[in-house]
């Protein structure tokens, strides 16, 4: 197939139609890579038939010869390609040659497609040649990028917001000091010149960043994009990005890549939304600031308040979050860290720094993990029915070090036995799902707090996170425990916190 599209091509039979079959096969994932060799063998390092059709009066042919050229990369082609581009009249293929030269070797033309990149810049975009010149800035932008974006602005004047636990916010502004906040339904705002002593706090999911100007905009994704830049975004944003070179040197050539999060009640509207407001914003920082699906380092976070408008905020990718990075594996029914640690830190005045620890359905070990950090304990024990789970709580209590003082036991809770016993049991107690019944959990829940009783020493304290406190209400006396604070964490997931002690 593949020699047939290059003899039609090379003798000038539909070369059109030939050309654009051979880029296709090029270009699948599937067979591109064979039939890239299989050509290279044929052509016996000659492009000529490709870079004469880069001259031709067919602007989709010199397109697509400039895309074949680019994925064969072969570096006699560069010279024509970068000529072919100069010469090329056609909007929509500019972009196609750049990325064909970038796949080769742009370095010979670095300052010519420097030049050209601010030549764009500078020119004013109409509705016609628009999408044809940012997608060409978009390629040029891209061989710009060099080194790594980093955060840099940690001691800026910054207004973030905290998502916390909405039932305790207190935990996380306990440890803010003397930080300037206020409390909103879904957590903290915070004003803050020290972001670094914010960082650390445990008990916040998600940390985003409220712009200086534009903090609400209209619910039109252009207007929306506009109003953004007359607000200076793309100042606030390059002021806490910088590109560290070689030496730490902060360079100013950014290139910075963003995604857009809509949160509405109109879930139809959000795509068109989204795709809008992106291509807006791309042209309106003249290609500064980059859609990307994936590679990304920052993300508008556009919600719609009650008036109709989009609160805005930010969340910077880049801003490297090491609270958690003990947990290197994870299972989907598990508590999050951030939860995890709010409720230790509830729990932190009835635990006890020489306390012998059982949890007995450790899952991937983030309970023990989060309990260490607020009160530290003598010895922990970590019991799991599924293997699994215990080979990914030993990586990540290794990553946390705390497997010097850990055990960790693949076993049944209810036909585990030990000699001595415990000094307290934190746990995220099993519930019930499409998996497992009412009836299931009860008993086990029953079973549960009769073993307990036969593990804890005389003055203990059961640690408990609940998603059915019916069971806990019901069966709770058979531990020989008393409930000394019910706390709810969720009423959406019907998520409580027992303390109970004897």
């Amino acid at each position: 197939m593949i020699r047939d599209y290059y003899k039609n091509i090379v003798n000038g039979l539909d070369v059109k139609s030939n050309l654009l079959s051979l880029k296709d096969l090029l270009k699948d994932t599937t067979k591109g890579s064979r039939s890239k060799e299989a050509l290279l063998l044929m052509m016996n390092g000659d492009c000529s038939v490709f870079t004469g059709l880069l001259k031709d009066e067919d602007p989709k042919i010199r397109k697509n010869s400039a895309i074949v050229l680019g994925i064969l990369g072969i570096k006699e082609s560069l010279e024509p390609l970068y000529e072919a581009y100069e010469n090329e009249t056609t909007l929509y293929n500019k972009a196609s040659y750049v990325e064909a030269i970038k796949k080769i070797d742009y370095t010979p033309f670095l300052d010519r497609l420097k030049a050209r990149f601010e030549e764009l810049k500078k020119g004013d975009l109409t509705e016609e040649t628009k999408k044809h010149v940012l997608d060409e800035m978009k390629q040029l932008k891209s061989i710009f990028g060099t080194g790594k974006p980093e955060f840099i602005g940690y001691g800026l004047q910054n207004e973030v917001v905290l998502i916390t636990n909405r039932n305790f916010k207190n935990i996380t502004s306990e440890a803010l000091g003397d930080e300037d906040f206020k409390e909103f339904p879904a957590g903290l705002i915070v004003k803050t010149k020290d972001l670094r002593k914010i960082l650390p706090i445990r008990t916040y999911e998600e940390l985003l960043f409220i712009p200086d100007k534009a903090k609400t905009v209209t619910n039109d994704a252009a207007k929306a994009a506009k109003e953004l830049i007359d607000g200076d975004i793309k100042d606030y944003i390059f002021n806490r990005i910088g590109i560290v070179g070689e030496k730490g040197k902060e360079k100013k050539d950014l290139r910075v890549n963003f995604r857009t999060e809509l949160k509405t009640k109109d879930k139809v509207k959000n795509p068109d939304f989204v795709k809008k407001f992106s291509s807006e914003m791309e042209a309106l920082s003249k290609w500064e600031l980059s859609n990307s699906v994936s590679d990304y380092d920052v993300e508008f976070r556009l919600i719609e308040n009650s008036n109709g408008k989009l609160n805005v905020l930010i969340k910077f990718h880049i801003l490297k979050d090491v609270r958690f990075t003990y947990r290197r594996e994870t299972v989907s029914a598990g508590v999050k860290p951030y939860l995890a640690a709010t409720v230790m830190k509830l729990a932190e005045p009835y635990m006890s720094g020489n306390a012998v620890v059982l949890d007995p359905f450790c899952g991937v070990g983030t309970f023990i993990a989060e309990r260490e950090p607020v009160v530290n304990a003598k010895m922990y024990y970590g019991i799991d029915i599924f293997g699994e789970a215990i080979e990914k709580a030993k990586k990540n209590l290794k990553s946390a070090g705390l497997m010097k003082k850990t055990e960790l036991i693949n076993k049944d809770f209810f036909d585990f036995e030990h000699e001595y016993r415990f000094d307290e049991i934190v746990t995220d107690m099993p519930f019930v799902t499409d998996k497992k019944t009412s009836e299931e959990i009860e008993n086990l829940y029953e079973a549960f707090f009769k073993k307990s009783n036969e593990l804890l020493e005389k003055k203990a304290v059961i640690v408990m996170y609940s998603r059915n406190p019916e069971f806990v209400n019901k069966h709770y006396g058979l531990s020989g425990c008393s409930i000394k604070e019910d706390f709810e964490i969720s009423k959406k997931e019907n998520a409580h916190l027992f303390i109970l002690a004897r």
